[in-house]
């Protein structure tokens, strides 16, 4: 594993989960939509967009029920191929955040739904962000809070029974993002003003414990290379404590709950 760069890692990694993502995670990152389209005032009628880090897609769709000129662009392939499938009259296209094809001043606004911890370099992407919106525009992004419930579970479970520091690529920061403040600090620093991070409350839901293990394997990257790179003894055991801590959070209703909270950011270039 170490002998791929991070970005070389996250690649394959999305690549290889375009139809399990899906399934496994747009339940919850969609819960964010809404959050994302108020953040923008809702009101999207004839503006340029570009949602960086597209996924499956759903984000931009909802902006293009809103009115907004929306393209869409993921670096997986396979995710480009399945937003397309999804959505056909939307224009999505492989391309890479750190390097927006878009030219200077040319959009109203860009979105990056839970990108930046699995971009090799967030700085480059905010500021060409910066650089393809024209004066007045708007980014915004998200990112798992410093609580989100399951990177806490698996955290904790490979600390306990399995090796925290198993030779993975060099990687950015997890959590940076995740800091209100870091947020802040760093729109600002790129150029960004009026910005506002605030807080919003997502929630994973499954019918059996084991379903968080698809959510892990399937939905994700940095934490099930983290897992997978155990060696199988303390991946067996990491799985159990994973499913020991998902098992007490049942609910009335016979469900269980992962509380998955995430911060929203919000930046605009400033009108010169």
């Amino acid at each position: 594993m170490a002998t791929m760069s991070f970005r070389e890692a996250e690649h394959a990694g999305w690549t290889a989960r375009a139809d399990s993502y899906d399934a496994a995670l747009a339940a919850v990152t969609g819960q964010a939509i809404p959050h994302i389209l108020a953040a923008l005032n809702d009101n999207l009628a004839g503006l340029a967009m570009l949602d960086a880090c597209c996924g499956p897609g759903h984000l931009a769709a909802a902006a293009a029920a809103r009115g907004a000129q929306v393209e869409g662009i993921d670096f997986a392939t396979t995710m480009v191929a399945l937003a397309q499938h999804n959505y056909p009259a939307i224009r999505f296209c492989e391309g890479d955040a750190e390097r927006l094809p878009q030219a200077d001043a040319s959009l109203d606004v860009v979105t990056c739904a839970f990108g930046m911890m699995h971009m090799e370099r967030p700085d480059a992407a905010i500021a060409e962000a910066f650089r393809a919106l024209r004066p007045g525009g708007i980014f915004a992004f998200t990112q798992w809070a410093a609580d989100d419930e399951l990177l806490g579970i698996v955290a904790a479970a490979v600390a306990a029974q399995g090796n925290p520091r198993v030779d993975l690529p060099p990687a950015p920061p997890l959590m940076r993002f995740s800091d209100p403040d870091e947020c802040q600090r760093t729109l600002l620093a790129h150029g960004f003003t009026e910005v506002l991070v605030g807080r919003i409350a997502l929630v994973w839901r499954g019918d059996r414990p084991e379903a968080v293990l698809d959510l892990i394997h399937g939905g994700a990257v940095r934490a099930a290379m983290l897992i997978e790179s155990q060696v199988p003894k303390d991946r067996e055991r990491i799985h159990a404590a994973i499913l020991e801590a998902v098992s007490a959070r049942r609910s009335s209703d016979g469900s269980y709950l992962v509380q998955r909270p995430a911060v929203l950011a919000t930046g605009r270039r400033p009108i010169e």
